[in-house]
């Protein structure tokens, strides 16, 4: 009886063993699964992110197209620095001038309107914007064809 009982115990043993093995092969399987999923969740993620970052820099070529097509282009305080850099190509450099991006110490999003990093940074934002409209000609007319004319900028002194 004592060997039955030992033969038994056996059996119970390895059978327990058997279905913990059978259980860790499921649970590798399922976290192999689980990170393909997440592989996958961060990609479509990084996705959207990738093209909303692209709709918004298309939408404001957009607006500064039209602008331009329409013969009054102008900046102003409520514009997003997106869409002030996409109105003229030196207007980055006219907002590096007041250290409004262009450099890792002040780095500004692109999706901030001008009069809120002017007054988080303690700049004029009417001087800005005037400086930034001294880039179009006296009339604020802008040739139909598309073209925008550089102009010579001075060298701006921040007191």
């Amino acid at each position: 009886m004592g060997t039955t009982i030992a033969v038994l115990a056996l059996l119970l043993a390895g059978s327990a063993f058997v279905y913990a093995w059978m259980l860790q092969q499921g649970l590798d399987q399922a976290t192999r699964r689980l990170d393909r999923y997440n592989r996958a969740l961060f990609d479509a993620a990084d996705e959207i992110r990738r093209l909303r970052e692209d709709h918004s820099q298309q939408l404001a070529v957009l607006r500064g197209e039209t602008t331009r097509l329409a013969g009054h282009a102008a900046f102003s305080p409520e514009m997003t620095v997106r869409e002030v850099q996409a109105l003229h190509p030196q207007a980055q450099d006219v907002l590096a001038g007041y250290h409004l991006g262009g450099c890792n110490s002040c780095a500004v999003n692109p999706d901030d309107r001008l009069d809120h990093i002017a007054r988080a940074s303690g700049i004029d934002v009417a001087e800005i914007v005037q400086t930034l409209n001294g880039l179009f000609p006296a009339d604020g007319a802008v040739k139909t064809n598309g073209d925008v004319q550089h102009v010579k900028l001075p060298n701006i002194q921040l007191s």
